[in-house]
Order: C-alpha cells, then structure tokens, then sequence
C-alpha cells in the first residue's frame, strides 16, 4: 500500500479519530468550532508517548494531547472524575498504542508485517533513542470536543 510521496494524513486521522471515540468517549470536531473552545484547552502538554514499529516498515508514531484532553482522556476512560499523573500516563500510553497499531499496517507491502513496540512516555526536550535515517514525518492535529492532538508519524519509504 505505500508508496513513495503518497500522503497518510487522511489514515492517520481516521486512526486517531476512531480511536479517540472508541477508547475515550472524546470525538472529532471541526477545526471551525474550535473558536468555542478556550485558548488553553488546546495548549499541548509536555507529556508525550511514543510508540515504535518495525517490520515491513522502520517508524514511531508521537502522540502529544493538549492539558485538557490528557486529563479527559484519562478521566473517561477510567470513569473518573479526578485522575492522577499515573493514570494519566497510562491512558496516553494506551491510546498511542491503539493508534499505532490502526497506523501500522497501512505501510505493509503483500501482506507484511509490522511490529509494534510497547509505549514510552517522554516529555518536551527529550529525543527518541530510535534513529531513523532518511525517513519522512507526517503531522496531524485532531481537534476534539475536549482538546486537541498532534499526531506524528515518522515512517521509512
């Protein structure tokens, strides 16, 4: 299914909308609406997940939510009304996994397989210990009735 120059952002928003609806309750807005929402709804945290794959591709897919949807994500999908850093992280952590895992197989080739990696969490200023040379990044941001996402999606052609 890849090929060179071709653009994944459509996949990849599905990916994180279907993911986000399913897992969390929170779903897709357009970015039109998002002028109800306040300023500090949509600043991203410093909280991110990362989660690498491998296979009939070399690649990582970055999650980083905003405050506000941290906590929602967390808080729904638990729940809950007031969720602590630990869950917190957790949720972020499972949500990055379920979205790699739906973004994964989009560059698999005859049947390839990717493999997935467990989720690792890292905040703004650290780098990735996966290096990948020569490879390409796509970025999504998802606006949600809570918050919003970025999205980043490294991949090797």
């Amino acid at each position: 299914m890849a090929m060179q120059g071709m653009s994944y952002k459509s996949e990849i928003y599905k990916a994180a909308a279907e993911t986000f609806e399913i897992t969390c309750f929170l779903f897709p807005i357009e970015e039109e609406e998002v002028d109800n929402q306040s300023k500090e709804q949509l600043l991203l945290s410093n909280m991110k997940s990362m989660v690498e794959f491998s296979g009939a591709t070399d690649g990582m897919v970055i999650l980083t939510p905003s405050k506000s949807l941290l906590n929602a994500m967390a808080g729904n999908m638990l729940g809950i009304d007031e969720p602590n850093k630990d869950e917190k992280e957790e949720a972020l952590c499972e949500v990055a996994n379920i979205i790699s895992g739906n973004i994964a197989p989009i560059f698999s080739k005859k049947g390839e397989l990717c493999y997935i990696s467990p989720p690792q969490l890292f905040s703004n200023g650290e780098k990735s210990t996966k290096n990948i040379t020569n490879s390409l990044k796509e970025t999504v941001r998802i606006f949600l009735d809570e918050g919003a996402a970025d999205i980043e999606v490294h991949y090797q052609v």
